[in-house]
Order: C-alpha cells, then structure tokens, then sequence
C-alpha cells in the first residue's frame, strides 16, 4: 500500500491519506474510537487535535461546584437539596461545607 502523506498537515487529511474511513475499529486507538461513536469523525479530530499531547482528565460533574451551590441555597426542603446534589453529582456533605462558608462570608 503506497500512502499520499504530501497534504498530512490537516488530521482530516491524515485521516484519509490512511484509509481510515469504513475501518475506523480497527485502525484507532480505543478512546478514539469511542469519540468517534460518540461524537462523529470531524469532533473526534478536533478532540485530537486540540488534546493528543496531554492527558484528558475530566470532572465527573457537569457543573460548578459553585452554581450547584447557589442553587441548593435557595431550596429550604433538606431532601430537595440532596436530589439536586446527587443529580449534578456532588455530594451532598460538599454543597453544605460550600453554604457554610457562603454563609460565613455573607456575616
């Protein structure tokens, strides 16, 4: 197989330049292959692109700390507050520790 790596500049164009296309589970590296179930082809490149010299670690919660702490402070109902934090996956002991010292601050 003779390869055309004379435009490879472009992960598009390494991409094709390899044949990838149609033979994707057996070509990538097994977290690429789940961005590109995931995502699609151009988004799974552009994670490559932007993240292949590090290591991608990431938050087990969506959102803030902090957001989800304004949140629950405006609910008085204690199990409220508890649904609230295990859906945006906080623990709850967490988002009290945070209202405390929003509390403290606030005096």
């Amino acid at each position: 197989m003779k390869l055309d790596l004379s435009n490879i500049e472009e992960e598009l164009n390494i991409y094709e330049a390899f044949g990838v296309d149609g033979n994707e589970a057996e070509a990538l590296n097994d977290v690429y292959y789940e961005l590109f179930e995931l995502v699609g082809k151009e988004a799974m490149l552009k994670v490559f692109k932007s993240y292949s010299t590090s290591k991608l670690v990431l938050p087990k919660s969506l959102y803030r700390r902090e957001f989800i702490t304004e949140l629950i402070g405006k609910e008085t109902d204690k199990r409220e507050r508890a649904k609230i934090a295990k859906a945006a996956k906080y623990p709850t002991n967490t988002i009290d520790k945070s209202l405390d010292k929003d509390k403290k601050k606030k005096k």
